[in-house]
């Protein structure tokens, strides 16, 4: 037995450009005509457009189909996700609902780096049946273009929105997705002149977008006398002080989030740890432990993978724990990545028995994040040809009440029984998956009339 045949058993729809399954009865919303595309987006020749479904209901309930596409989603059953969402066009009459489904699904793709299929869905979405985007869903967008070194396109989506789209306002995301994008490609001057432009007209522009322009002078050329000019401009421009122990104490007064802050400050780190002087760079981050603030995962994860990267074990284990202490009173502070950052080093370094030992740690409350930890440490299992303990902790995951395993998690115990030559262990799990899906999408054909 062949392992693309199992695997093939996973693949519970087609293609999402094939978006025809057969619910009901009602003929086609309208497409706009072509002539009318209202967002500037390329399409991959390749991909033909995505059609609607041929058949659906006389009105679909636009809070049932969202709460099945975003189940989908969780199940990281992406195919099935995108086939379901498009019977949004069929839900306008809820439009704050309607949006909402097409930003989750577009922003898995996007997650997934799955980009031709994310702007296939925007065409549908917004330029096909002339649904209302939000500026998230363009946010995604203007992201993937920018990951794809796509910079044109992306810039000429942002100019249709402030010349085109009047109830879509750019926000501090969107400036910062362009500056990075930027950076990125080695572009200093043209995100420099990008930012001043922002600022004269006021427009959003916070740490987020500065720290790119920070980033971009400590990554060119080493300019640090250039970068701290920039956080200067940062610190006035939340507390008109760019004085340190001023901008604290009034930072600190207005309830300011530290975060913005700290982001910045681990940029610099990283600078000096590029440069060799590990000093100045604890020196740096010692700044932030005197400061009471809730420090988000973001953060958190952030220093984490620059202690790792940079050699001080001690210190990511040391805020690795601080971060864990304080999770049950700051959920924020702590997601999946936290504890798979560690778990990973620990396999990589080859101890086993202390990610067993973190992982166990981490696993005492059934949530999201909870699924992607158990996902996580199973395929390092699986790397590691450890299979018994994936096999345990596959069943410890499966029992749970609040958690299903997602495709991924199937996908990984099927290829490992594959391997080894356990076929008849391989098409138990594959029935289990197909049978989880099944249930996710029974009820779909069931939906209400809103």
């Amino acid at each position: 037995m062949s392992l693309t045949r199992l695997r093939s058993g996973l693949s519970f729809s087609s293609p999402i450009y094939q978006l025809s399954r057969q619910v009901s009865s009602l003929p086609h919303p309208t497409p706009i005509s072509a002539t009318a595309v209202r967002f500037p987006l390329p399409r991959d020749p390749s991909s033909p457009p995505l059609t609607p479904p041929t058949r659906a209901k006389m009105v679909w309930c636009a809070t049932h189909l969202n709460t099945r596409v975003k189940l989908m989603i969780k199940m990281l059953n992406l195919d099935d996700a995108a086939e379901l969402s498009s019977y949004a066009i069929f839900t306008k009459r809820r439009q704050n609902v309607t949006t909402e489904i097409c930003e989750a699904i577009i922003g898995a793709m996007c997650k997934a780096k799955r980009y031709n299929d994310a702007l296939n869905l925007f065409h549908y979405f917004f330029n096909d049946y002339n649904l209302k985007p939000n500026i998230s869903c363009c946010n995604h967008i203007i992201g993937a273009l920018c990951e794809q070194n796509r910079l044109q396109e992306a810039f000429a989506l942002y100019g249709h929105l402030l010349e085109n789209a009047p109830f879509l306002r750019p926000n501090e995301d969107t400036h910062q997705l362009l500056a990075k994008g930027l950076v990125d490609a080695d572009k200093l001057q043209s995100a420099l002149h990008f930012v001043r432009r922002l600022m004269k007209k006021e427009d959003d522009v916070g740490s987020s977008v500065l720290n790119h322009l920070i980033r971009g002078h400590l990554k060119d050329d080493g300019d640090f006398t250039s970068a701290k000019r920039i956080f200067d401009v940062l610190k006035r421009k939340l507390v008109s002080s760019g004085d340190a122990q001023v901008f604290d104490l009034v930072f600190s007064f207005h309830g300011g989030d530290y975060n913005e802050i700290a982001v910045v400050k681990a940029t610099f780190m990283e600078f000096w740890f590029e440069q060799g002087n590990d000093k100045e760079a604890m020196e740096c981050y010692r700044t932030l432990a005197p400061k009471d603030f809730r420090m988000n995962a973001k953060t958190g994860n952030s220093l984490l993978q620059l202690f790792l990267k940079y050699g001080k074990k001690t210190e990511a284990w040391t805020l690795f724990n601080q971060m864990l202490e304080r999770r049950n009173a700051q959920p924020s502070g702590f997601d999946s990545e936290t504890c798979n950052i560690m778990v990973n080093e620990c396999f990589k370094l080859g101890e086993i028995s202390e990610a067993i030992k973190t992982f166990d740690k981490v696993k005492t409350v059934e949530d999201d994040d909870s699924q992607l930890c158990y996902g996580n440490i199973l395929a390092r299992f699986c790397e590691q040809g450890m299979l018994p303990e994936a096999e345990t902790y596959f069943a410890e995951m499966s029992s749970k009440q609040y958690l299903i395993p997602n495709i991924p998690s199937y996908r990984t115990m099927i290829d490992a029984y594959c391997k080894a030559a356990r076929f008849d262990d391989a098409f138990r799990v594959l029935d289990r998956a197909v049978e989880a899906n099944l249930k996710c999408v029974a009820t779909f054909s069931c939906l209400l009339f809103c």
